[in-house]
């Protein structure tokens, strides 16, 4: 009972992952996190370069940063496109 309440936060929790290292992931992240929150969404940044963001890149391919996750699943790599955030 209590992997199926653990499984439906992860699934409308948006991750984003990061690296600290590079300021256009970090700004992605930034605009990314004041769209989601303006919307009620639970929203977790990530780190590339710290074992949970390791074993996301090896989990699910992914090549480029920001990248968002949801419901365990890659929906975008790279370059992400929001409208401004007021």
């Amino acid at each position: 009972m209590e992997e199926e309440v653990g499984r439906s936060e992860e699934e409308r929790e948006i991750i984003v992952l990061v690296s600290p290292i590079c300021e256009s992931s970090l700004d992605a992240a930034r605009r990314l996190r004041e769209w989601a929150h303006s919307r009620g969404l639970k929203i977790r940044e990530v780190s590339a370069l710290e074992p949970e963001g390791q074993s996301y890149i090896l989990e699910l391919g992914i090549r480029k940063v920001p990248a968002v996750i949801i419901g365990g699943k890659l929906i975008s790599e790279g370059r992400i496109e929001l409208p401004e955030v007021s």
